[in-house]
């Protein structure tokens, strides 16, 4: 009777070892718990603070590009502000360099003003010859000569058919009548220079021509 209920007591034994044995089993194979709420809410804040950071960076960057066009667009630029400015007053360097060669010789018996009227001044025979020509004064001739100097004083001074109107030694100025054509004279007898130019006494009077000229003051 004992033999008989020792190999039961043995089953019963093993079988509650091999339920405590898959128990075992099934709690070591069980997935492992899912992440709290809390975590991925964190995680989602996170990344939208992060894109906010990146607009609001991105906007700055920008705004800053903005401004800096604006001002540079509001700053002359170097052409604007390095315009030349015109220059109105005339001086003896505004002549070509012909007209300015006669004047250098003969400034001193013609007006600067006279010589400002004038087109051109072609060299004559010599370097102290010339025909100057406008077409407001007309054509004068110039020379440069001791003895013509002379030689003309003597025509003006001496024949009656020439007519003085300054003779200061120096400075002779007057005109010598062929007929209706006078020849206007100014003589430089110190430095030896001449001035001449034809006029019909029929369309204009000798003496004024002069004064309009600028080559005879009647007030000395």
């Amino acid at each position: 009777m004992l033999k008989s209920r020792k190999p039961r007591i043995i089953e019963l034994t093993g079988a509650v070892f091999l339920a405590a044995t898959l128990v075992a089993c099934g709690n070591t194979q069980e997935p492992a718990p899912e992440p709290a709420p809390e975590t991925s809410a964190a995680a989602e804040s996170s990344q939208s603070t992060s894109e906010t950071s990146e607009e609001s960076s991105s906007e700055a960057s920008e705004t800053s590009s903005e401004s800096s066009t604006e001002t540079t667009s509001a700053e002359p630029s170097e052409s604007e502000s390095d315009e030349p400015t015109e220059t109105t007053s005339a001086s003896a360097s505004d002549f070509s360099d012909d007209i300015e060669a006669a004047y250098e010789i003969f400034g001193s018996i013609a007006p600067r003003e006279l010589f400002a009227q004038f087109d051109s001044c072609d060299s004559v025979g010599s370097e102290h010859n010339y025909n100057c020509s406008g077409p407001e004064v007309g054509q004068m001739q110039f020379s440069k000569s001791s003895n013509r100097a002379t030689q003309t004083t003597q025509v003006l001074t001496e024949l009656r058919s020439s007519t003085v109107l300054e003779d200061s030694g120096d400075r002779v100025v007057g005109w010598s009548t062929l007929g209706s054509t006078a020849v206007l004279t100014v003589v430089d007898n110190k430095e030896g220079l001449v001035l001449q130019q034809m006029l019909s006494t029929d369309q204009e009077d000798p003496e004024d021509r002069l004064i309009e000229l600028g080559l005879y003051d009647p007030a000395g």
